[in-house]
């Protein structure tokens, strides 16, 4: 009998102890879900705010800084005595041409020049015959002209040559005109070039004359005009700048990058700005009538920007589009429209979408 008892006993309070751990249990998972849908909110301000918007820039000659250097002759290269980031002085050698209109225009100057000692010896002999009477003044006048007219095309010829900057016998030697750096080379060796300049062997960029190409985001683009004037970073901590004006905004949009470019001219030289590199523009703009949000609280889906806006005192969010404006570069919030005023928004959207 005490057995029988003590056996009730011991199923009384198993059974008390499984209720209290089941009641616990349903107790514990209800707060879990009460701790669930209770979400973490901001409510933006509506303000005026100072913001900073960067770019990429490259380095590039200013286009009235290249100069293009074209084959004067058909001909065959047989030599290039520069290469692309070579710095050159003028009339350093470039490139050597082999062609036969070099060697006719030494033919031609070989015979210019006989020609010119056979009519400057008529002329001095019919100076000493018209002296004793034995020719007419037009007989000397016209040998007179005779030399002068090969004088001339021994002058012709030459210039010829200096300008082809022959250096032997069916060779010339293109020199630069100005001092930079070979900026691009579009020939090769043992390539047969013609006199097109639409297709030039060599550019040569003047590395006092750069301009700064920028890729900007569209969303960015309405704060750039020509005229601005922009910060331009020269070392990664961007504690030393030069300033820079913009002097041209594309209107050609990137439709895979949606960016546009922004071209800067320095307001001064500087050596730290060589051409190829990369740099970062900085311009400082205000924002005014919108609402500071962070960047986590943005949520781009199906081609709009959305935030979750709460609706009335429960816990219920609903997207809303609204309109971006920009990004601070210096901290972790986004610049937005189209909020009402004193609206609660859910910090992090992200989280409402993967439940």
């Amino acid at each position: 009998m005490r057995l029988s008892l003590f056996t009730l006993s011991c199923v009384t309070a198993l059974i008390v102890l499984s209720g209290c751990s089941k009641g616990e249990a349903e107790a514990s998972h209800g707060t879990a879900k009460a701790q669930k849908t209770v979400r973490e909110v901001v409510s933006p301000i509506l303000g005026d705010y100072n913001v900073e918007i960067s770019a990429t820039a490259s380095v590039q000659p200013s286009p009235d800084g290249i100069v293009s250097i074209s084959a004067p002759v058909a001909g065959i290269v047989s030599g290039i005595q520069a290469k692309v980031g070579d710095k050159i002085s003028a009339n350093s050698p470039l490139i050597t041409i082999r062609s036969s209109d070099v060697s006719d225009a030494q033919s031609s100057e070989l015979s210019a020049k006989a020609a010119l000692t056979q009519a400057q010896h008529v002329y001095e002999m019919n100076k000493e015959l018209f002296a004793l009477g034995a020719i007419t003044v037009n007989d000397l006048a016209l040998s007179q002209s005779t030399f002068q007219q090969a004088q001339a095309t021994v002058k012709g010829v030459s210039q010829k040559l200096n300008y082809l900057g022959a250096s032997s016998n069916q060779n010339l030697t293109l020199r630069s005109p100005i001092g930079g750096v070979v900026y691009e080379v579009g020939t090769h060796l043992g390539e047969k070039v013609t006199t097109d300049t639409q297709q030039p062997l060599m550019r040569i960029a003047n590395t006092h004359k750069k301009i700064l190409v920028a890729t900007v985001y569209e969303k960015d683009i309405a704060a750039f005009f020509v005229g601005q004037e922009v910060s331009i970073a020269l070392d990664d901590t961007g504690s030393k700048h030069l300033q820079g004006v913009v002097n041209y905004v594309s209107d050609l949009l990137d439709s895979e990058n949606k960016t546009i470019k922004v071209y800067i001219q320095p307001k001064v030289d500087s050596p730290d700005l060589r051409i190829n590199m990369f740099t970062t523009i900085t311009l400082a703009v205000e924002k005014k009538a919108v609402f500071r949000v962070p960047k986590e609280s943005v949520l781009f889906k199906e081609g709009k920007f959305i935030v979750f806006v709460k609706k009335g005192k429960g816990d219920t969010f609903e997207p809303l589009p609204i309109t971006f404006v920009s990004d601070d570069p210096r901290d972790d919030y986004s610049l937005i429209r189209g909020l009402p005023e004193h609206a609660i928004i859910a910090r992090e959207p992200i989280a409402m979408e993967k439940e």
